[in-house]
Order: C-alpha cells, then sequence, then structure tokens
C-alpha cells in the first residue's frame, strides 16, 4: 500500500476546510439525495461524500456504507485530492499498486472499484470528494463521469450555501448584541442625563424669581430661551427612555378582550372635552402579548388626540380576527398625514414640523417605537390618511 502524500497547500486546505464547519455534523437531506441518485446514474452499491481532514476522512454522506470516518492513510479520496483538476478512476484495486493491499481492498467494504471527484472550492482548493465504489472491478461510462462532476459541483454549492448561511447567522447575532448594547447605552445616557435637565429648568425658574424683576427684557428672553431648551431636551430625554423601555418589554402572551383594552385605554388616555372615543368589537377575544399591544394603541391614540386640530375630534380603534393575524385600526378625524410622509413618520426622530394642540414639537420618536414593536410582534403597521378630514392607522399581529 503506499500511503497518500501531502498537498502542498495542505494548511491552507485545512483552514479552508474547518471554516466551512461540515466536519461531524449531522446528516443533511440535500447531501443524501446526492449520493442516492450518484449510485443510482453510475449502478454502483456504494457512493459517499467525503472530507479529508488532517488525520481521517470523514463521510457527509454514504450510500452503502456503515462507517462514518476512516484513517487518512487509507483513504482513497486522500489520493484524489492531490490532483484536484482531475476526475480519480481506479479501475480494479486489486491490480494498483497504490491499494492492492490496502484494509478497505482486502477487508471491509472490499473495494474493487473507485471513481472520485474532488470537491474543490471557489479558491481551487480540495475539501474531498464525491466518490462512488463497487466491490468488485468495475468502470463508468463517459456520460456517467460528466453526471458524476456535475453532482460534484453541486456539493459544493452546498457547501458554500452552509458557510454564508453560518456567517450571516453569526453576524446577525452580533447586529444583536451591538443593537442591545446601543440600546442599554442609550437608557443609561438618556437616564443621566435627565438629572441635569431638571436642575437647568430649576435654576432657570430660580433666577426668573430671584432676579427677574432688575433683568432687562433681553436677560429675561435668555432665562427664557435656557428654561424652554432645558424643557425640549428633558423631553427628547424622556422619549428616549421610553422608546428603549417599551421595544424591550416582555411579550408574554395572554387571553383577553378587545372590550377590556378599550375600555382600559379609555381610563389612561387624557381626553379632552369636546372628543368622542369610540370602539368596534366589543365581543373580540385576543390571544396577544397585552401589555405590548396597549402601548402601540396607547402611543397611536395619544399622538390622534395631540395632532386632532378639530374642536370636536373624534377617535375610533378597532379589531378583527382575520384568519392567522388579528388585525387593528386606530382612526382620528384630525389634520391628516401628506401621503409623502407616509414612510417617513415612522423613522426614528422623523417629524412633520408640526405643533400639536399645546403648541409643542413632537421628537419623533412615539411612531418609531410603536413600529419597531409591533414588527418585534411579527406584524406590520400601514397609514391612510387625507388632508384636513384625518388618518387611519392599521396594523397586524400573527396569532
Amino acid at each position: 500500500m503506499i500511503a497518500p502524500k501531502m498537498p502542498s497547500n495542505e494548511a491552507e486546505r485545512l483552514a479552508a476546510l474547518h471554516d466551512y464547519d461540515l466536519l461531524d455534523t449531522l446528516p443533511e437531506q440535500q447531501y443524501d439525495a446526492i449520493t442516492r441518485v450518484a449510485s443510482e446514474i453510475c449502478g454502483m452499491p456504494i457512493s459517499v461524500i467525503s472530507l479529508i481532514d488532517s488525520d481521517r476522512q470523514w463521510f457527509k454522506s454514504a450510500q452503502g456504507l456503515n462507517a462514518k470516518e476512516t484513517p487518512r492513510e487509507h483513504a482513497f479520496c486522500a489520493h484524489a485530492i492531490l490532483q484536484p483538476d482531475e476526475i480519480m478512476v481506479v479501475n480494479d484495486s486489486a491490480q494498483d499498486e497504490r491499494f492492492h493491499d490496502n484494509p478497505l481492498v482486502t477487508g471491509i467494504p472490499n473495494i474493487g472499484f473507485y471513481t472520485g471527484v474532488p470537491l474543490v472550492n471557489e479558491n481551487g482548493l480540495p475539501l474531498g470528494t464525491l466518490c462512488v465504489m463497487d466491490t468488485k472491478p468495475n468502470k463508468l461510462t463517459p456520460e456517467q463521469q460528466v453526471t458524476l462532476k456535475a453532482l460534484a459541483s453541486q456539493v459544493v454549492a452546498y457547501f458554500e450555501l452552509h458557510r454564508k448561511n453560518r456567517e450571516l447567522a453569526s453576524r446577525k447575532l452580533e447586529l444583536e448584541r451591538l443593537n442591545q448594547e446601543l440600546e442599554r447605552f442609550a437608557y443609561v445616557a438618556a437616564h443621566d442625563l435627565k438629572s441635569p435637565c431638571n436642575s437647568l429648568i430649576m435654576l432657570s425658574e430660580a433666577l426668573n424669581e430671584v432676579y427677574g424683576q432688575i433683568l432687562d427684557e433681553e436677560g429675561k428672553e435668555m432665562i427664557a430661551m435656557l428654561a424652554m431648551s432645558a424643557t425640549t431636551l428633558t423631553g427628547l430625554v424622556d422619549g428616549i427612555l421610553q422608546h428603549t423601555r417599551e421595544v424591550n418589554m416582555e411579550m408574554k402572551k395572554e387571553y383577553f378582550s378587545f372590550s377590556s383594552l378599550a375600555e382600559e385605554l379609555k381610563r389612561v388616555l387624557h381626553i379632552p372635552p369636546g372628543f368622542c372615543f369610540t370602539y368596534d368589537a366589543p365581543e373580540q377575544d385576543l390571544f396577544a402579548p397585552r401589555h405590548a399591544l396597549l402601548q402601540v394603541m396607547l402611543n397611536l391614540c395619544v399622538n390622534a388626540i395631540k395632532y386632532n386640530d378639530k374642536k370636536e375630534g373624534t377617535l375610533h380603534i378597532a379589531a378583527k380576527d382575520e384568519g392567522s393575524y388579528y388585525y387593528f385600526e386606530v382612526a382620528d378625524n384630525g389634520a391628516g398625514i401628506p401621503e409623502s410622509k407616509f414612510e417617513k413618520i415612522f423613522e426614528l426622530y422623523a417629524t412633520l414640523g408640526t405643533q400639536d394642540r399645546d403648541n409643542k414639537r413632537g421628537y419623533g420618536i412615539g411612531l418609531s417605537t410603536v413600529k419597531r414593536l409591533i414588527e418585534k410582534l411579527g406584524g406590520e403597521i400601514s397609514v391612510k390618511s387625507e388632508i384636513g378630514k384625518g388618518s387611519t392607522f392599521y396594523f397586524t399581529i400573527p396569532k
């Protein structure tokens, strides 16, 4: 028996093989399908997808063979990868000086015939082979060899897909980790900023009270600007804290009726005089994260009230069962939203530049939080609106 030599680029080849993270993985249907087809097309009882590790050959898939691996020095495939651009054919292993006394020839599985196609990655590195074997001397037709090469190309394509999916999963975990760290930082930073902001407000009030009578108009205006800036910053900080808390809230599902949710909204909302709050589907039962849904509804309803320019405002909410989804609406008769802004309003810190009923400007946090909460629940949100007549927000939550 002649043991296989080591490829000149063995270190690079092994690094590539391990990068695919295929060794010692569980069986997978797509690989088993290829070895089954290879056996049937080539008329061979044994077919294998073999990966050549540092000291063994390991079988990702095998038909007609019970072993999961063999020593590398016994592997026909370890010879095959030495010429990655060629198909290796051994018509009669008993007559081949490399294999005539090989344990895989003289013992189980009694290899009498072997043909292997190297599995070469996009960098030209052979990872293993797709091979077919018989227990007696045999041969393949040229057409069978062409088909075996095509199947080997498909195996390599599956390897690349496996590697890319693994990389994407790793990147997703890293992005989730970075996002969690960023949200924690935002929460801590906003929390730490709130105290000096409140101090600035109190200081400006004290300055105005103590020195207001001796300051000129310009001085009074500067104190007022200081108080207004501190108040604005405090509102922004509160918005960041609310955004972080709500996006990270627990999504525990429970049974409840839509009417109980609507009545709770009615209790916590500050509904101005002249406003009418109504709801449909009082008998609709829900199984959903109640607290998250309440927060979504509350944010939408608060916005509907704050930016309603009518003396007699209307606010209407509804729910219905849509098969695999619950479907919700929040409608008002307010100023409306330009169609060109339908997507922008859901961006963080994006505002329309309009003032609310108390002549204050928003911070562009509420609707962004709503969108993220709904998407975290697996749903979607959209809006329809007509200037001067009102807006309706539609969103879904999977059942």
